[in-house]
């Protein structure tokens, strides 16, 4: 029906109803969460924020193991 001037309801307020402040803040998650996605290496494929942060928290732990183990190398090569 073209002359139907009923409008279906929107789950997000009109744009005009938006602060510039929440746009701003909207946009910079935005753009955290896709250098994240760049930083985290098993998330190379779209996926869901939960998963994201799931991904990042495994790698970060993942990092930290790394890092012992060469601390404990480098402790042992600086022994001899």
């Amino acid at each position: 029906m073209r002359g139907d001037s009923r409008r279906k309801a929107t789950a997000r307020p009109p744009a005009a109803a938006i602060g510039e402040r929440d746009m701003l803040e909207d946009a910079r998650l935005v753009k955290q969460v896709r250098e994240l996605r760049r930083l985290v290496p098993a998330c190379r494929e779209p996926c869901g924020l939960g998963e994201l942060f799931q991904d990042a928290a495994t790698y970060i732990e993942d990092l930290q193991v790394q890092v012992k183990v060469m601390r404990m190398l480098l402790d042992k090569l600086s022994d001899e």
